[in-house]
């Protein structure tokens, strides 16, 4: 029995099987994004701000971050470079979402890994759930060329 006969015709969501940490200080935007994300099928972790976005993602291990970059307290800049240089998440990818778009070059000068993906805020939801399939799908064709490259070896 596949999916469609458990399911009758509801279809599968656009981010179904994926774990993503929604990162925001802001109450509203973090249920809309993490709405957004359970509607297209994915589960759906949320941080209120960086040293709580640090700990689920070293716990949890997301399959991606969307990180707001102003915050209280440990800012989106820190906890993007924070989450860059741990072991533990450092290949996890990054999604910005900010409405501070002039923080962009901010966060590409940093001496890391850039994030993967950049959306200003507000932003419309078929936008936000179509780039974090791509994150999705370019994370999992670099995951497959290691693993190819590993066994190759």
């Amino acid at each position: 029995m596949d999916d469609r006969e458990i399911l009758g015709d509801v279809p599968l969501g656009r981010l179904n099987g994926y774990c993503v940490l929604v990162v925001d200080d802001d109450e509203e935007i973090r249920t809309f994004l993490t709405t957004l994300m359970t509607d297209e099928g994915a589960a759906a972790l949320q941080a209120a701000d960086g040293d709580e976005a640090l700990a689920t993602a070293v716990r949890a291990k997301p399959d991606l971050i969307t990180l707001d970059l102003s915050m209280p307290g440990r800012d989106g800049i820190e906890t993007f470079c924070d989450l860059r240089q741990n072991p533990a998440t450092e290949e996890v990818p990054v999604c910005i979402i900010t409405g501070h778009p002039e923080f962009r070059k901010v966060i590409y000068d940093r001496p890391v890994t850039p994030p993967e993906g950049f959306i200003e805020k507000p932003c419309d939801p078929d936008h936000v759930v179509k780039t974090i399939q791509r994150i999705l799908g370019l994370a999992k064709r670099k995951r497959a060329r290691a693993t190819n490259e590993a066994t190759t070896s």
